[in-house]
């Protein structure tokens, strides 16, 4: 519903706060749990999901048509990416906090879905850090959790240093919460963070070499050196 909100860029530190202008004027706050239990939260695409819309798109489709259809893209990259994801997890842990939206006895996740959904192969991670965003009607079930109020403070929770930047989309004063999507740049996940064309590219030299491959949640579990497979 607010996807279509301007995306906000800053620079930490910054003078401007969108901590604070996400609160408009004190419908929304927002809290930080350092050990929140992943199983509460809700999101719509399981790991199972994406190895079956795989399957059977290059059943449907064909392998050549499922690589170049650019609508499939975006999913292909999620190959790549789960991956790599499930493997760096495994040996860092999660290093980004979650945004994840309250209301109505229901947890969303509002980023990170993708942690989420790398996480079901790494079951001995059984809680993540999350900022929980929410209306103000429901703050005394959060008393005993940090309140984050400042833009500052949020930035230190994620160990933020001088000159990184964060995005922003928020939401408005009639939302059951104030921000509806966070990210920042991080040196210690940006070498499991293809782009796109790398990402297509080497799915499109694995299937290549792999032809029948079937995606499993199981293959997801077992690291591949896409490297072997990035000049195509």
């Amino acid at each position: 519903m607010y996807w279509n909100n301007p995306t906000i860029n800053f620079t930490y530190p910054s003078s401007q706060d969108p901590i604070v202008d996400s609160c408009h004027n004190g419908n929304h706050c927002l809290f930080y749990d350092p050990a929140f239990d992943q199983r509460q939260i809700h999101y719509q695409q399981k790991l199972q999901d994406l190895c079956d819309w795989a399957n059977q798109s290059i059943t449907t489709q064909g392998t050549t048509e499922f690589l170049q259809r650019l609508q499939n893209h975006y999913d292909i990259a999620n190959i790549v990416k789960l991956n790599m994801w499930i493997d760096h997890i495994r040996s860092q842990g999660i290093v980004k906090p979650m945004l994840v939206s309250y209301d109505n006895n229901q947890y969303i996740a509002a980023n990170g879905e993708s942690r989420l959904r790398a996480l079901e192969c790494v079951p001995e991670v059984r809680s993540v850090t999350a900022f929980i965003n929410t209306g103000v009607k429901y703050q005394d079930q959060f008393r005993h959790l940090e309140s984050v109020t400042t833009f500052d403070q949020f930035a230190k929770l994620c160990k933020a240093i001088a000159g990184q930047n964060f995005l922003f989309r928020l939401t408005d004063a009639q939302a059951p919460y104030g921000l509806d999507w966070y990210e920042y740049d991080s040196r210690q996940t940006a070498s499991v963070t293809p782009g796109e064309e790398y990402c297509v590219g080497a799915v499109t030299a694995y299937l290549e070499q792999h032809p029948g491959t079937v995606f499993t949640v199981d293959w997801f579990a077992q690291l591949v050196d896409w490297n072997q497979y990035k000049n195509f």
